[in-house]
């Protein structure tokens, strides 16, 4: 049996306007609220060190908050819902251990965002996100390595 011309566009039309997802977007909730955390963490390190650390610090905290603002807005535009994210206070520990754990999380979150990459509507946003991600592993490890010449 023939596709009539007609049927085959509205076939094709309807992949493209609504491509098929190559993630659950309720699955990024675990995302929005782990950078909502790290950016309450970032802030309050920054506010702890202070100098050239807690800027740089500060600086992660409005890039956390970047992230978790796009991330929102996936998920809204994915479900047509909001998604609001409660972050409990930072730890009591020292500056390494929570720098440490900021690490690996930023290193959960990188492969997170690496392994929806190819989604075909949001992709390029997680690539995006996973590059900004590796630039901050690279400054939470300068960050340590300073902290260490200074003890």
């Amino acid at each position: 049996m023939k596709t009539k011309p007609n049927d085959a566009f509205a076939q094709v039309w309807q992949r493209v306007k609504e491509p098929a997802a190559l993630f659950d977007p309720e699955s990024i909730k675990g995302l929005i609220a782990l950078q909502w955390q790290e950016a309450a963490t970032y802030l309050y390190l920054s506010r702890r060190l202070g100098g050239r650390e807690g800027t740089q610090l500060h600086n992660l905290f409005t890039q956390c908050q970047s992230h978790t603002a796009c991330l929102k807005g996936i998920y809204t535009l994915a479900t047509g819902k909001h998604y609001s994210a409660k972050s409990l206070p930072p730890q009591e520990e020292p500056v390494e251990v929570t720098l440490r754990r900021c690490y690996g999380n930023k290193m959960r979150c990188l492969a997170e965002y690496e392994a929806r990459g190819a989604d075909p509507e949001y992709g390029q946003v997680f690539l995006r996100l996973a590059q900004q991600e590796r630039e901050v592993c690279s400054e939470i490890l300068e960050i340590i390595g300073r902290l260490t010449h200074k003890v």
